[in-house]
């Protein structure tokens, strides 16, 4: 395929307005294009350069402001300091943007990611879904990927979360909220909410469905329920950094009575079986 086709899909995907399709033809191209790492790889126009580092994307934009945009693939996580020495771990398939000036305490993060923010006296914010987040100093962990609810988790210190209806909560450590069709606020060990940059996979009252979404992010592979039914089995479970796809499926499938079965190329996860329907 032309460059000139990648940098017009590179351009839609930094604005937010590239299809599902549109960004699998940019991952795909991605994959091809790893090697090159450490370099840049090529010009967007005059607008921006991507340059691939320890298998992240960093998209520049110029002229003004150098507005910066790293992506994080599937599989992979990544360690950001930003220009106001606020630390930022980007899960898999996450996108941060931020501006290169330490003046600006503004970014906007579609996946999940969490944030040590340096203590200044201007706020700093996180636009994620349809919701900003305001704080001055603090951790928390924010998860919002495309079609999911976001969820929100204070580690330590206090923030402001604003909806898209401007209704505004205050919430302090161990506080989680969830913004979907309604608004959940609840007490929860924010550890397990974070224990993805140590490595670990933590399941907390989680449908089988949110564990897959999961998985095909932190494994690479695609999930097919042969019963639809399967999608909405709960779990609670933890596993530590050395787990494998087959660890955990094995157990998730045998605690909620299902099996499960990998395609040859690795790629491909059916879950089959009638599950906690019984």
């Amino acid at each position: 395929m032309s460059d000139d086709y990648i940098r017009s899909i590179a351009h839609k995907w930094l604005a937010g307005t590239a299809t599902e399709e549109e960004t699998a033809v940019l991952m795909q191209w991605y994959g091809k294009e790893e090697e090159k790492k450490y370099k840049p790889v090529w010009w967007i126009g005059i607008a921006a350069t991507i340059l691939l580092t320890a298998g992240v994307w960093w998209i520049i934009q110029k002229p003004e402001g150098r507005r910066m945009a790293v992506y994080v693939p599937r599989e992979q996580q990544n360690r950001i300091v930003l220009p106001d020495s606020s630390i930022v771990w980007l899960n898999a398939d996450s996108k941060l943007q931020y501006r290169e000036d330490t003046l600006s305490r503004e970014v906007t993060l579609t996946g999940e990611g969490f944030f040590d923010v340096s203590k200044r006296t201007q706020p700093f914010i996180v636009k994620a879904g349809k919701c900003i987040t305001t704080v001055l100093g603090t951790s928390f962990n924010i998860k919002a990927y495309n079609n999911e609810a976001v969820a929100i988790t204070v580690a330590s210190g206090k923030i402001q979360v604003q909806d898209e209806k401007q209704h505004i909560s205050i919430l302090t450590a161990n506080k989680q909220i969830t913004l979907e069709k309604t608004t959940v606020e609840r007490t929860v060990n924010a550890t397990v909410a974070h224990a993805w940059i140590h490595g670990r996979f933590e399941i907390d009252n989680e449908t089988f469905e949110t564990v897959a979404n999961n998985l095909s992010r932190k494994y690479g592979v695609t999930f097919h329920f042969e019963n639809e039914a399967l999608r909405k089995c709960t779990f609670i479970a933890s596993f530590d950094e050395h787990a494998t796809l087959e660890r955990i499926l094995g157990l998730l499938c045998k605690i909620n009575n299902s099996t499960y079965r990998i395609s040859e190329d690795q790629q491909e996860v059916y879950i089959s079986g009638q599950g906690c329907s019984l």
